[in-house]
C-alpha cells in the first residue's frame, strides 16, 4: 500500500523536473535570439523620477574633455546649452547676469576597459571663473563596450523644473576654458582618475 502512494509522488516530481528544465531551456533560447545591441543597450543614469528641464536655449556648444590615454571611460561628447542672463533671472529668481549663462553638461561616454564600472566621478571646471563642481554617480553597471549618458537633469535635485535650480547653470565668461573630466569606480572597489589627480 505504501509503494502505491510513492509511485504517483515520484512520477509527479519527475514531471515537475522536466517542466522546469524545459522552461530554463526556452528562457536561454529567447535570450540568445536578442541582438547584441539590445542586450548591451545604452545605460542612462536616472537617480530619481526626473523632470525635463524647461527653458529656451540660445544654442549649444561642445566643451573640452580632459582625459588621459589610459582612461577607462572615454568621453565621446560633452555639450552645454546657452541662455541669456535675463532668462536666468526669470528661471531662478536670482539677479540676472551679464551676457550668457550655460547649463551643466550632457556627457556621453563609453566604457573602453575590460571591467564593469559601478560609479562615475564627474568634474566640471570653469577655469575663467575659477570654479570646480564635482559629482559622484554611484550604483551603476556599465559593461565593457557600453555607452553611458549623464544628462544635465541628473546633476541637480529634482523639484519641478530642474532649470529653476541655480546649480543647473554655470557662468560662461570664457567658453573655451570650460572642461569636463571623469573618473571611474570599479566593482572591486578600486578607482581610476587622471594622472594630475593621482
Amino acid at each position: 500500500m505504501q509503494n502505491l502512494f510513492k509511485r504517483p509522488l515520484r512520477l509527479t516530481l519527475a514531471l515537475m523536473g522536466i517542466v522546469a528544465a524545459l522552461i530554463t531551456v526556452l528562457a536561454f533560447a529567447k535570450l540568445g535570439t536578442k541582438s547584441p545591441s539590445s542586450v548591451f543597450a545604452e545605460s542612462v543614469y536616472v537617480s530619481q523620477n526626473i523632470a525635463k528641464a524647461e527653458f529656451t536655449s540660445q544654442g549649444e556648444f561642445q566643451i573640452r574633455a580632459e582625459q588621459d590615454e589610459d582612461a577607462p571611460l572615454k568621453v565621446l561628447d560633452a555639450r552645454v546649452n546657452v541662455i541669456m542672463g535675463d532668462q536666468y533671472h526669470d528661471l531662478t529668481g536670482l539677479p540676472g547676469r551679464m551676457g550668457e549663462v550655460i547649463s551643466v553638461p550632457q556627457v556621453v561616454m563609453k566604457n573602453v576597459s575590460n571591467r564593469r564600472i559601478t560609479g562615475v566621478g564627474l568634474i566640471i571646471s570653469d577655469k575663467a571663473a575659477n570654479i570646480k563642481r564635482g559629482f559622484y554617480i554611484r550604483d551603476q553597471s556599465i559593461l565593457p563596450g557600453q555607452n553611458f549618458t549623464i544628462r544635465p537633469e541628473n546633476l541637480v535635485r529634482v523639484g519641478g523644473n530642474p532649470a529653476k535650480n541655480p546649480k543647473f547653470w554655470l557662468d560662461a565668461v570664457d567658453k573655451a576654458r570650460i572642461t569636463v573630466r571623469v573618473g571611474a569606480f570599479f566593482e572591486d572597489g578600486s578607482m581610476w582618475v587622471n594622472r594630475d589627480q593621482r
